[in-house]
């Protein structure tokens, strides 16, 4: 073969592979999650998800379940997702490293449990948008899109039926919250506790999904992804996914 040739070879090569790493590097997500009683099967699922998502959509993605991590690996990444974690695990150096991730205008999702941290955190209770008080036992439900003019559900029903945790929450403020998902109370027992005591719902509006610009950031809650089932539904996938191009800031 000519030298010339095998020098084409080598720069065609060189090149493509250059385009691969830049189309890959388009942006960076951070995937942090907590271990506990309730979601630790969830979590294998959910990293092949987003890991297959990555590969799919040609973006970093990183994974990790130790907060020094987000304060190593924050500044290098545009949006972290605490899936099924809240900020009970965080320290005070922790939560500095997200707030100077905010202000820099990164972008945060919190999935389900996300909001159901049991320390007093008002901080990251605003970043979330609302704090978990308790939810009736997993069922079906309809879940209505409030708002089909969002990437994270642009690819929605206008009713969805769905099984899962129905959270109530304290603390919202639906003045701040942009609202795209409702549950319909009248569509699942929600006074269905896990004792005697019946729950209380919260009424005609029960948002299950929201987005806000926080603190010179982006964030995004869903209240939906409790089992593992859930990272392989189309349909909540690209709900995450809509939500991850919204909040990455451009």
């Amino acid at each position: 073969m000519k030298p010339f040739t095998i020098k084409y070879l080598l720069l065609t090569l060189c090149m493509l592979t250059m385009i691969k790493t830049n189309a890959q590097d388009q942006f960076s997500v951070l995937l942090f999650t907590q271990h506990d009683d309730w979601h630790y099967n969830t979590i294998p699922v959910a990293i092949q998800a987003f890991e297959d998502m990555a590969e799919e959509h040609q973006f970093r993605f990183n994974w990790t379940q130790r907060p020094n991590d987000l304060i190593e690996k924050l500044p290098e990444h545009d949006v972290v997702i605490f899936m099924n974690a809240n900020a009970d695990s965080l320290k005070t150096r922790h939560m500095f490293a997200l707030k100077a991730f905010m202000k820099r205008g990164g972008g945060f999702i919190g999935i389900h449990a996300a909001s159901d941290s049991k320390r007093e955190n008002p901080w990251f209770d605003g970043l979330v948008g609302a704090k978990f008080v308790n939810h009736p036992k997993l069922q079906a439900a309809i879940v209505k899109v409030e708002n089909n003019d969002f990437p994270a559900t642009w690819h929605l029903p206008k009713k969805w039926l769905r099984s899962d945790e129905w959270y109530n929450f304290e603390g919202i403020n639906l003045d701040k919250l942009n609202i795209l998902l409702n549950v319909d109370e009248t569509s699942y027992d929600f006074t269905a506790g896990y004792d005697d005591i019946p729950l209380k719902g919260m009424g005609e509006m029960h948002p299950m999904a929201w987005y806000q610009k926080y603190e010179g950031g982006k964030s995004f809650y869903t209240a939906i992804g409790h089992k593992p089932e859930s990272y392989k539904d189309e349909n909540f996938l690209n709900h995450i996914l809509g939500a991850i191009y919204w909040v990455k800031g451009d």
